[in-house]
């Protein structure tokens, strides 16, 4: 009978520490193993990325300097308006015109959010019109025939830098001559 009375003394105390302190224990081991799948979740997610930026790193390291250089003149990452304006002229020049009264300016359209100030590497004739995109306007003039200004709006259209025309003006003259006034927007990556 003493050996009943102990093994049930045991018993009630088993279930009485399990209620008291094991249960607790077993709430706080399941709490912390979920912090622990999220860590490792994480873990996972960064081992993920690192691999995807090394991956992406070793794509743009096997780009050829020539083709980083296009890449630079299709959206460079300042505008620099002098070397603009050469570009203009020189494409201009192919076509025997003379690119005259060429401005460039800020993009009129009204952004409180993201202005463009003059910094460091940047041109003064810019603003922002997108999340890192910026426009700048340039307008000028070319007196031609008809023929030799589409051949030179081609030319304009296969220059390795993005150019959207935005206007063109014509003044008429009775020897076939035009006077026409272009207006382009060209963009820059503003990092």
């Amino acid at each position: 009978m003493n050996r009943n009375v102990t093994a049930l003394i045991l018993i009630v105390l088993a279930i009485g520490i399990y209620f008291t302190y094991t249960s607790g224990q077993i709430d706080n081991l399941h709490k912390i193993q979920a912090v622990n799948d999220q860590y490792s979740a994480a873990i996972t997610n960064a081992k993920k990325l690192i691999s995807l930026r090394d991956s992406v790193l070793n794509q743009y390291n096997s780009i050829s300097d020539l083709d980083k250089s296009r890449l630079d003149k299709i959206v460079p990452d300042n505008i620099d308006n002098v070397r603009l304006i050469i570009d203009i002229s020189g494409i201009a020049a192919r076509h025997g015109l003379t690119a005259s009264g060429i401005t460039t300016s800020a993009d009129s359209k009204p952004n409180s959010s993201n202005t463009a100030n003059s910094t460091p590497g940047t041109r003064t004739g810019m603003s922002t019109s997108g999340a890192g995109l910026s426009t700048v306007s340039v307008s000028f003039s070319v007196s031609t025939t008809y023929d030799n200004f589409i051949s030179f709006l081609q030319d304009l259209e296969r220059s390795l830098r993005i150019l959207d025309i935005t206007s063109i003006t014509l003044s008429a003259s009775d020897n076939g001559v035009y006077t026409y006034g272009v207006t382009m927007n060209t963009y820059w990556l503003k990092q």
